[in-house]
């Protein structure tokens, strides 16, 4: 019934979905440019249309098969009744983790960074009109 209703809603306002799927688009190229790591996303319009970034759907496809092989040898892993391994897998598992926060913390940093320098340029620039 709850499914029902939002299909039957439509977007009050088109032009925010536009400016923030354009921005979820800008955000993933930032990250891929400052991390150096390969980025897509997959974006459901509200009328079903999907759009990709990149818009190259073999660099779409190269991230989703390198997704797809992390994903096998974790089902191994569960599979295996050795727990020396799974203890010496969970700590670089953890190593890993914090790595990966750590590199997201200072993506996030220099975002933040970015957008209050864009923020503060803009006031100048009105300042001196």
């Amino acid at each position: 019934m709850a499914e029902e209703d939002q299909s039957k809603k439509k977007p009050k306002n088109p032009k925010t979905y536009q400016v923030r799927k354009e921005c979820i688009k800008r955000k993933a190229m930032e990250l891929s440019t400052l991390c150096d790591i390969k980025v897509c996303t997959i974006i459901t319009s509200p009328q079903g249309e999907l759009q990709t970034w990149p818009e190259n759907l073999d660099a779409v496809k190269e991230v989703l098969d390198l997704y797809t092989q992390n994903l096998k040898p974790e089902k191994k892993r569960k599979a295996s009744s050795s727990e020396e391994k799974d203890e010496e897998d969970d700590e670089g598992e953890k190593d890993i983790l914090t790595l990966v926060e750590s590199k997201l913390d200072a993506v996030n940093k220099r975002i933040r960074f970015l957008e209050n320098k864009n923020v503060v340029d803009k006031g100048k620039k009105q300042r001196i009109k």
